[in-house]
């Protein structure tokens, strides 16, 4: 008896869940149906944009010019030549035009129905660094990226003498990996704002493994320091004095990394 009735019970139970289960399906099959047809839509939309021959590239324009090489036009050339302007991978194209050292960010911008603009933010050198006596001038970015190589150096750009490098050669798009080159940033800052040197012009840097920064300024006077300028108020009305004084062609160089300055003359050589 008790099994008669426990069967009973099973079999209402699987024909309650059968029926829930059917009515659901029956409830969202519409719904199923209407999505498939959308996206079969959506789908035959796209392919037909993709294949209408109005939206092929015909036009490619690059803000500035002058920046890419013949190379990176004909990239631009086999990437773009009789596709649609809806399929190109946008990113793509920035990321291989970004790998030129002189291009800090690519961004390129569909304009339909068939142009392609490319926007270049350039990379400009920073300072230009000079790893041996008699070497090359290698100009780096402010992000340590090296962006040209030449023989003879820039007028408007500041030498940095690494004669401690390990490493005596780099080319064109490596980084220069000198661990204490972001004290500059605030070395130039200094001389900027500071009253004592904001009148003088840096026509050289120097510096050693420990980050020691020495400035040469335009009439050889050098102006050591610990890789950041910051002077008590006496002190730089002291450097101030100096530096306007008449014997200052008989300074040789004033060390600033001490409370009080030390200053050696030529004639104590």
């Amino acid at each position: 008896m008790v099994g008669r009735r426990s069967q009973k019970w099973n079999f209402k139970l699987v024909r309650k869940t059968f029926l829930a289960f059917f009515g659901m399906m029956l409830k969202t099959i519409p719904f199923g149906i209407a999505f498939g047809i959308v996206c079969l839509i959506f789908f035959g939309v796209r392919q037909m944009l993709h294949a209408d021959p109005y939206f092929q590239v015909e036009r490619i324009t690059v803000f500035p010019s002058g920046l890419l090489t013949s190379s990176e036009y004909q990239f631009l050339d086999n990437q773009t030549r009789g596709r649609s302007l809806l399929e190109i991978n946008l990113k793509d194209i920035s990321r291989s035009l970004e790998r030129n050292p002189k291009i800090k960010r690519a961004e390129v911008v569909r304009i339909l129905p068939n142009q392609l603009n490319v926007f270049l933010a350039t990379r400009l050198p920073f300072v230009q660094v000079r790893l041996r006596e008699g070497g090359p001038y290698y100009s780096v970015a402010s992000d340590q990226l090296i962006v040209s190589i030449q023989e003879l150096p820039k007028p408007d750009l500041v030498i940095l003498e690494d004669f401690n490098s390990e490493k005596r050669n780099y080319s064109v798009g490596a980084l220069y990996p000198n661990k204490h080159f972001r004290s500059l940033f605030g070395i130039f800052e200094a001389t900027k704002r500071d009253l004592a040197l904001n009148s003088e012009t840096i026509s050289k840097l120097a510096i050693d493994q420990l980050g020691n920064v020495t400035l040469v300024l335009n009439d050889g006077i050098e102006l050591k320091t610990n890789g950041e300028i910051v002077l008590l108020q006496n002190t730089r009305e002291v450097l101030r004095s100096l530096l306007k004084s008449e014997e200052r062609n008989q300074i040789l160089y004033i060390d600033l990394r001490y409370r009080d300055l030390i200053v050696k003359k030529k004639s104590q050589l």
